[in-house]
């Protein structure tokens, strides 16, 4: 499912739940994704899911279609990597070419937007992914609409079916945009990236906390979450056709077309501002401290690169040298 808002999230979270007996692994991104909420052209649908996360317009010549960028300069003793990830596992978006693997091994350090490798941390927040005691999917939709996406879940989704009165809305969603998706490869890119830099001997780190990224979703009211996912659901069709031009656009690494595409956006100044522009700025200055310690390759949502406000851009007023490579 694909969705066109000025900013998507791709936060990468992998939590285990106890759920009637059975313990549920749930693999979402947020780091810059989780997914997001948007509004079509054709009809004022919501939907989510969870993949980039793309911001304001940008000037393509100034930024040029890469996904791949080299960071020197302003002092820094060796180079270190830009990459924009996408959080599937479309065998398409792992034909990652020489420079993609010569930039981690010529690193130190892999920093995602979140440290996948984390396990503790990750079932440490795991709780925060419950609805609140007393509250349910069930309660805060009408009868038809509670039908319908009971229905399409216990078809679509299998045993998550059984989660949709316990977890937040925007979560269901993200596993309902995963459906939608090819599953060719056992993980998803962000984490493949971890685990190999990880083989390497490379340090494994975030650039965000767990609860930080978690805090911006929460930004979301419940019932604003519901609402999105029956319109997602409604609009299913729709959305695997935008989600399929979204995934090309990526694979040409495109991220002019990818912000033409999601530039429509139907949530608050103060959502968008806190996953993407506010995020940026954390980013960048974490993204210092840690280029100044070692040599790292920084692997985070592709939305989280372009547009005025966007790290690629940032990084260059912030005085260093920022290059694309070509991958292939």
């Amino acid at each position: 499912m694909i969705i066109k808002t000025s900013f998507l999230i791709v936060i990468h979270a992998q939590y285990a739940k106890k759920v009637v007996g059975k313990k549920i692994s749930i693999y979402f991104t947020i780091h810059s994704g989780i997914k997001i909420f948007v509004k079509m052209k054709t009809c004022a649908r919501i939907s989510c899911f969870l993949i980039l996360a793309v911001c304001s317009f940008f000037d393509a010549a100034a930024q040029g279609n890469f996904l791949l960028w080299e960071i020197t300069g302003n002092g820094l003793a060796d180079t270190s990597y830009l990459f924009g990830t996408i959080h599937i596992r479309d065998k398409r978006v792992f034909n990652l070419g020489d420079s993609t693997y010569y930039a981690i091994t010529h690193t130190k350090a892999l920093y995602g937007e979140l440290n996948l490798q984390d396990k503790s941390e990750m079932k440490q927040h795991a709780p925060e992914l419950l609805m609140p005691s007393g509250t349910s999917l069930q309660a805060m939709l009408s009868a038809q609409d509670y039908k319908l996406v009971k229905k399409y879940c216990k078809k679509h989704i299998g045993v998550y079916a059984l989660l949709i009165n316990k977890i937040k809305p925007i979560y269901i969603s993200a596993v309902v945009s995963e459906d939608l998706l090819k599953k060719e490869e056992k993980k998803p890119l962000d984490l493949y990236l971890q685990d190999y830099a990880a083989r390497q001997g490379n340090e494994i780190g975030g650039i965000e906390t767990f609860q930080e990224q978690l805090s911006v979703i929460d930004l979301l009211p419940l019932q604003e979450q519901a609402d999105m996912l029956v319109e997602q659901i409604k609009n299913i069709d729709q959305e695997k056709i935008l989600m399929e031009q979204m995934l090309q656009f990526y694979l040409n690494e495109s991220l002019d077309s990818l912000e033409i595409l999601v530039q429509e956006d139907t949530l608050s100044q103060e959502f968008n501002e806190a996953i993407l522009d506010a995020r940026n700025k954390v980013m960048l200055t974490r993204m210092e401290t840690q280029m100044n310690r070692e040599p790292t390759f920084f692997a985070v949502g592709a939305a989280h690169l372009a547009g005025e406000k966007g790290l690629v851009i940032l990084l260059r007023k912030a005085g260093y040298t920022v290059r694309p490579v070509k991958r292939k």
